[in-house]
């Protein structure tokens, strides 16, 4: 082999070598690209996922509250309803009474 033969051959294993690191370049170009891409996919997916059930929890802390809510309506009604019959019990006999006092 003659010194032309030789530089031949490093030229040739210089290019391979370059183009074996553009692509290996390009390789991990790409795999970190896909990687940036599946890390935001899944941290949208989380997000979601967490939206979804914060969603869920205000609604059955609605639901909670109002079952409460009416609870208490429904005591306060029934309190004032208890309180109209027993004024209207009492009526009679305070208008009886006013009357009597007139009449004596």
């Amino acid at each position: 082999m003659g010194k032309e033969d030789i530089l031949k051959a490093i030229k040739n294993a210089e290019e391979n070598a370059a183009k074996t690191l553009a692509e290996a370049e390009a390789k991990a170009s790409a795999i970190l690209s896909d990687a940036r891409v599946k890390a935001t996919e899944l941290i949208q997916e989380q997000q979601e996922k967490i939206n979804v059930n914060s969603r869920s929890m205000i609604s059955d802390a609605k639901s909670t509250a109002q079952t409460e809510a009416d609870k208490v309506t429904k005591q306060g009604d029934d309190e004032i309803l208890k309180i109209t019959e027993k004024g209207t019990k009492q009526r009679k006999k305070a208008v009886d009474s006013v009357i009597d006092s007139f009449m004596k």
